[in-house]
């Protein structure tokens, strides 16, 4: 009995990862403590950092890298307490953007409150 309880716990521990993520609408941001790793990183890597958008090759162009927090925090993409940031804005369509993206209510909101609570590298 005790070994198959421990089968279970370190199966629960071991479930999930940001890997098994596939689809930016499986990303829920928690309405506070909103980690870089777990949810903005994930997001920004389904939504934006696609082939030709934001990624590597294609940030050296046009100088937006949203592939690291580095990058994101770089080149007033998004400034820590600062709502009024690009990457902010974009997500609520008070900038345009050339693109399209997927974000809804809660990813749009989750963003925001990752910069409100200080753009952390948690």
């Amino acid at each position: 009995m005790r070994i198959g309880a421990i089968i279970v716990l370190c199966a629960s521990l071991t479930g999930c990862s940001s890997s098994d993520i596939t689809n930016p609408d499986q990303i829920v941001f928690p309405a506070s403590k909103v980690s870089y790793r777990l949810h903005v990183a994930p997001y920004l890597q389904l939504s934006c950092n696609i082939t030709g958008c934001h990624d590597a090759a294609r940030s050296a162009n046009l100088g937006i890298d949203l592939t690291s927090r580095i990058g994101v925090l770089s080149n007033n993409v998004t400034t820590p307490k600062d709502t009024n940031s690009p990457l902010v804005g974009v997500l609520y369509a008070r900038y345009a953007h050339s693109g399209q993206f997927r974000s809804n209510e809660n990813q749009r909101n989750g963003i925001k409150v990752w910069v409100l609570e200080g753009a952390q590298d948690n």
